[in-house]
């Protein structure tokens, strides 16, 4: 005879059945409480090894909120927790946070990113800003419309040439990049905010390949966040920063490389009054001033030097 006692009836089993599926969800929902966390408290243990506003930046990517709402009581589910401590982990081994969320902020939009392309910077942003100022203050004096025939030099993830889109309705694009591989994710990017008809792509090297060439004379604007880092100083990058495209980084032995190409044959592109604006490291100003006497060089918000302004007379 068997020692195990069997119910004697269907009702007496459905009774035991149900008795064992509520002990289950009581400590499911036990269990679910347990396992949610604080967001701040999450944040807090985060960076104790990486930068906050990279763990908050990982944190909002997985809750879909705006960062003061991190700190405003909010619960993070179980699930999103071990979401998130897992992308904390990739992320202290030295991936970029923008690549692990394969998006990035620009001004007021973000970008898809990925290893192909550079992770777009605030200084960056500011160049495009400050661009976009100077264009606007030289149409109203002028009082013509802001119909921008633009040129977008090493376009990356084709966030500044979505900007200018953006920002002026009526502007057309060419957007090239030395990479097959970030037109793919530019062409993305483009895509997504609806500008194929407005920003074009194309494989090009520099302002005088064929592509660029035909608009000689002709452009309103000709601007680039070109690669400016010296070569020996790559190695001495963050690590984070090593994993982006060597080739948006290394601007050769004193990383002006590019920066002296477009300013010895940028301004050839741009008809009377049109404007050239380069993104360069803080150790360029006296290759610009020495290249091209009439440029503007101006300062970040660092202090640093950091960008070039130079209008074709």
């Amino acid at each position: 005879m068997s020692g195990r006692i069997e119910p004697t009836t269907k009702a007496a089993r459905n009774r035991s059945l149900t008795t064992k599926t509520q002990r289950h969800k009581g400590l499911g929902r036990t269990a679910g409480r347990a396992s949610r966390a604080d967001a701040a408290e999450l944040l807090s243990r985060a960076t104790g090894s990486m930068p906050c506003s990279d763990a908050e930046y990982l944190l909002m990517y997985l809750l879909g909120v705006r960062r003061h709402e991190l700190y405003s009581g909010l619960t993070v589910p179980g699930r999103t927790t071990g979401r998130f401590r897992r992308l904390v982990a990739r992320a202290k081994a030295g991936k970029p946070v923008q690549y692990l969320t394969g998006s990035a902020p620009f001004l007021d939009f973000d970008v898809a990113v990925d290893r192909r392309v550079l992770i777009p910077r605030p200084e960056t942003e500011e160049l495009v800003s400050r661009t976009v100022a100077r264009i606007r203050s030289s149409c109203k004096l002028q009082a013509v419309s802001c119909e921008l025939s633009a040129v977008d030099f090493g376009t990356g993830s084709g966030c500044i040439a979505i900007a200018l889109a953006r920002a002026f309705p009526g502007a057309k694009v060419l957007a090239v990049d030395a990479s097959k591989a970030a037109l793919a994710k530019a062409a993305q990017n483009v895509a997504r905010y609806g500008l194929a008809g407005r920003i074009r792509l194309a494989q090009a090297r520099a302002p005088d390949e064929p592509v660029m060439n035909r608009l000689r004379g002709r452009l309103d604007l000709l601007i680039s966040n070109p690669p400016y880092v010296p070569t020996s100083r790559l190695a001495r990058l963050d690590r984070n920063v090593r994993r982006e495209p060597k080739l948006a980084l290394d601007g050769g032995p004193k990383g002006a490389n590019i920066v002296a190409m477009l300013l010895a044959r940028g301004p050839g592109l741009l008809r009377p009054g049109g404007l050239l604006a380069i993104e360069i490291d803080s150790t360029h100003e006296a290759v610009v001033r020495k290249l091209a006497p009439a440029a503007e060089i101006e300062r970040d918000f660092a202090g640093r030097f950091r960008y070039a302004f130079l209008r074709r007379c």
